[in-house]
C-alpha cells in the first residue's frame, strides 16, 4: 500500500507514519519543509496555497491520501480534481467543532451540523470539505471518509495543553479556571487517532462517504483535568475560580494564543459507537493513561517553564496573585 499524508510532520501525522511503516505501506510526507522531515518516508516539500503544488505528483501513484493539512476547502477542492480516479481512497482530518452547539450529549455523527462559535471559521472549512468529500464519492473519483476529532493529545502535541497544567503544577502555580472548571471536554490520544485511521484504511467500501467521530468515551471538565494531572505528577493543584463577568471577559472570545485555560467554557462530548460498529476499532486510552504516556516524554524535554499569556498575567495582578 502507498499512502500520500499531507501535513502531518509536527503531532498525529508521525504516530501514522509509524503505524503505516508498521503494516508495510510506503509513505509519502508533503509538506511546506518548516519541520525536520520524517524519518522512515520519503519527504517532499509541497506548499498547497501554490496553484501548481500538486504538480510534482502527476507522474506518483497512491493508494491512500491522508489529509491532515486541509485547513482551506480549496484545497481539498483541488486535490478531488488532482487525484481523481487516481487514487482509492481520501481520508480527511475533520474536527468535532463542526457540530452545532448541543445540549444532549454524547454528540453522535448524525447530531445537527454547523460552526458554534468560538470555532466558526476553522469549522466552516471543514464542513465545506467534508461536503466536497461527499460529493467525490458520489461522482465516483474515489472513496472518502472524514475523522471528525476532539482535543487530541499526545507526546509531540504543539498547542499548549497538556504542558500548560504540567509546567504550573510542577512550580506550585495557580491555575486560573472560568466559574470552577465546570465545563466538560472530549479528548483522544494521537496513537488511538491513528489508530483509527489504519481501520477505516482497511474497512474498504463499507466506510465509503461516512464521517466517524474519533474520540475517547470520557468527557472531563476543566478542573478534572487539572486535578488527573496533578494526580500524575505527584502534585498539589492550586485551582483559583473566577468569574469572568467580573473581568468584562466573554467566555465565547477564546484565543488559544492568549488563555487564563487551553479549553473553552462550553460543554462538547464526541461518541465514536459509530467508528466501533463499523471497523471494530476502540479508543483505547482514557485521559489519565494519556497524561502518564506524556509526562514521561515531557520530563525529558529541556524547556518546561510556563508559556506566559497576557490575559493569564492581567487576572492573576488584578487578583493580587
Amino acid at each position: 500500500m502507498k499512502v500520500l499524508i499531507f501535513g502531518g510532520t509536527r503531532f498525529m501525522g508521525r504516530y501514522l507514519l509509524n503505524s503505516l511503516l508498521s503494516i508495510g505501506a510506503e509513505v509519502t510526507v508533503a509538506n511546506r519543509g518548516n519541520n525536520p522531515p520524517n524519518e522512515g518516508s520519503t519527504n517532499v516539500i509541497c506548499d498547497r496555497s501554490q496553484p501548481d503544488a500538486l504538480d510534482q505528483f502527476k507522474d506518483a501513484q497512491f493508494d491512500v491520501i491522508v489529509d491532515f493539512s486541509a485547513y482551506s476547502s480549496e484545497w481539498v477542492a483541488a486535490a478531488g480534481k488532482f487525484f481523481a480516479n487516481k487514487i482509492s481512497k481520501y481520508v480527511f482530518i475533520s474536527s468535532g467543532a463542526v457540530y452545532s452547539n448541543s445540549d444532549v450529549f454524547p454528540i453522535t455523527e448524525d447530531f445537527p451540523l454547523g460552526p458554534p462559535h468560538p470555532f466558526a471559521p476553522y469549522a466552516s472549512e471543514k464542513l465545506k470539505s467534508e461536503r466536497l468529500l461527499v460529493e467525490f464519492s458520489k461522482s465516483g473519483y474515489f472513496h472518502t471518509v472524514s475523522c471528525r476529532l476532539p482535543f487530541v493529545l499526545g507526546p509531540h502535541n504543539y498547542e499548549d495543553r497538556e504542558s500548560f497544567v504540567f509546567s504550573r503544577l510542577m512550580r506550585n502555580e495557580p491555575i486560573l479556571l472560568a466559574n470552577g472548571g465546570q465545563s466538560v471536554h472530549p479528548f483522544v490520544y494521537a496513537g488511538d487517532v491513528a489508530g483509527a485511521i489504519l481501520a477505516l484504511i482497511k474497512a474498504g467500501a463499507s466506510v465509503n462517504g461516512e464521517s466517524f467521530n474519533v474520540a475517547s468515551p470520557q468527557g472531563v471538565t476543566s478542573s478534572g483535568f487539572v486535578n488527573i494531572a496533578a494526580k500524575v505528577c505527584s502534585k498539589e493543584a492550586k485551582i483559583i475560580s473566577y468569574s469572568p463577568a467580573e473581568f468584562d471577559l466573554d467566555v465565547n472570545d477564546f484565543d488559544l494564543k492568549n488563555v487564563t485555560f487551553p479549553f473553552p467554557a462550553m460543554n462538547a462530548l464526541l461518541s465514536s459507537e459509530k467508528l466501533t460498529r463499523m471497523t471494530g476499532f476502540r479508543p483505547k486510552e482514557n485521559l489519565e493513561s494519556m497524561f502518564r504516556i506524556y509526562f514521561d516524554w515531557w520530563k525529558g524535554l529541556d524547556n518546561q517553564g510556563p508559556k506566559e499569556y497576557p490575559l493569564e498575567r492581567r487576572l492573576l495582578a488584578e487578583m493580587g496573585k
